[in-house]
């Protein structure tokens, strides 16, 4: 049986408060505090738990999906904890090694009750949970790639005046901006509402939004 366990999350109060009650069914609880990958990795290996409840989400470190197959590797099982409800995203934590995934929004001595006997057994997650939770994954990134197939057509400058438009930019503004003139922007904007096969510069924005799309040269500062 497990019996010692490290926990990761950037809410102090839930991640001491479910440190207590786990140590009151006698497991070893230890916290971690999130301020980087490295030195979450450092602080389990430290700790060596049998299992990892880890937060899904975890302030500046944002996914902690990446964390999951390192932390395996360190001979800990993974079990996710979230306040998520998308399928794809517990998919996602299935898929990179997690030996299961809990929702914080139970109540506090459900979400208690099942982190305990997820920690207690090796069989966390069964067959047909897997497979429903692969599927939904499956499916969010066959979706995904429909949308945003249109994007991907344009080129690098086209993208760049795309997120620029979409910050509020007019065409005279992007001109300046880019120390080119208006008319270069201007026959770039055309060719980004043919390839989108849309009509205007209001409705090219509105199908990014829609999309969520952002542009993969979308520069640092801005």
């Amino acid at each position: 049986m497990s019996r010692r366990l490290a926990i990761v999350d950037d809410h102090e109060l839930l991640a001491e408060s479910l440190a207590f009650a786990l140590s009151q069914q006698g497991f070893e609880s230890h916290v971690v505090a999130p301020s980087s990958p490295a030195r979450v990795l450092a602080a389990v290996a430290e700790v060596a738990p049998d299992v990892v409840l880890l937060d899904l989400h975890l302030g500046d470190i944002e996914s902690a999906v990446p964390l999951i197959e390192p932390l395996r590797e360190k001979g800990a099982r993974v079990i996710v904890m979230t306040g998520e409800t998308s399928r794809a995203a517990w998919g996602a934590c299935v898929e990179a090694g997690a030996a299961a995934v809990v929702t914080k929004s139970a109540p506090f001595d459900e979400l208690l009750e099942r982190i305990g006997r997820l920690a207690s057994s090796d069989d966390a997650l069964n067959r047909t949970e897997r497979v429903e939770l692969l599927e939904a994954l499956r499916v969010a990134r066959h979706d995904e790639r429909v949308r945003l197939d249109p994007f991907r057509r344009l080129s690098v400058r086209e993208s760049e005046i795309l997120d620029a438009l979409i910050d509020g930019m007019n065409a005279e503004a992007i001109a300046e901006a880019s120390f080119v003139s208006l008319t270069t922007v201007r026959s770039h904007i055309r060719s980004i509402l043919r390839k989108l096969e849309v009509t205007s510069q209001l409705a090219a924005v509105a199908m990014a939004v829609r999309a969520g799309w952002t542009s993969p040269h979308r520069h640092s500062g801005r």
